[in-house]
């Protein structure tokens, strides 16, 4: 997959002697627009529950989860985002609210020593906590919903988690970076806007492959 990228992102720079931007220039600029769709589009959105990783649980007392020493590797490095979190409370799941954290605080962590099962969570410091409320009373196993960023690719054998419509504006973003490199503005711009607009489209594409109530309309 890498040199497919690599032979299109030349194309789109016609430099396929790689005269102008080298081959691991080219690669550097791939692996930056791939985490760039990973970010724009959350392509990469993964589950993951206590029973993959015991280690995952909201603990009795703690309110405050450090994500880069909480989450498991490779999420603790590679989060985009935490888009959910969902608690276990005698073997029913419970979907936490998102609160903002100001509205935590001046609502829910009043009472220094109250404690129940946690109803709602908010990101703090961009991605580097969560907060949840109220405090935990015991342990309880959880699901996260999060996004993430891809590993580098560096050999054209390593896997491509990123899957098709997503893979068509890397090329673009890569292109952008190039020009952006040799101060080409102009061109730096033209390659941007077809990566926002095949990202668009290719969202758009994705989100309206599955029906979600084919009985929605009976047929006359």
């Amino acid at each position: 997959m890498l040199n497919t990228y690599i032979a299109q992102v030349q194309d789109l720079l016609h430099d396929p002697l790689a005269q102008m931007w080298s081959v691991s220039s080219i690669t550097n600029y791939i692996n930056e627009a791939r985490n760039r769709v990973a970010q724009d589009t959350k392509a990469l959105r993964q589950i993951i529950t206590t029973s993959q990783y015991p280690s995952l649980t909201l603990n009795v007392g703690q309110e405050l989860y450090p994500l880069q020493t909480y989450l498991p590797s490779p999420f603790n490095t590679s989060l985009v985002d935490v888009m959910g979190i969902t608690v276990i409370v005698n073997n029913e799941r419970y979907k936490l609210k998102y609160w903002p954290y100001t509205q935590i605080d001046a609502f829910l962590r009043g009472w220094v020593n109250y404690q129940d099962w946690p109803i709602v969570f908010s990101r703090v410091g961009g991605n580097s906590y969560i907060y949840v409320a109220p405090v935990p009373n015991q342990t309880y196993s959880c699901e996260w919903d999060i996004a993430i960023n891809p590993q580098p690719l560096v050999l054209d054998t390593d896997p491509e988690p990123i899957s098709v419509p997503f893979q068509e504006p890397i090329q673009y973003y890569a292109a952008y970076k190039a020009k952006l490199k040799i101060q080409a503005q102009g061109e730096a711009k033209y390659f941007l806007d077809l990566y926002d607009e095949i990202r668009r489209r290719c969202t758009k594409a994705w989100m309206f492959r599955v029906v979600p109530n084919p009985y929605a309309t009976v047929p006359r």
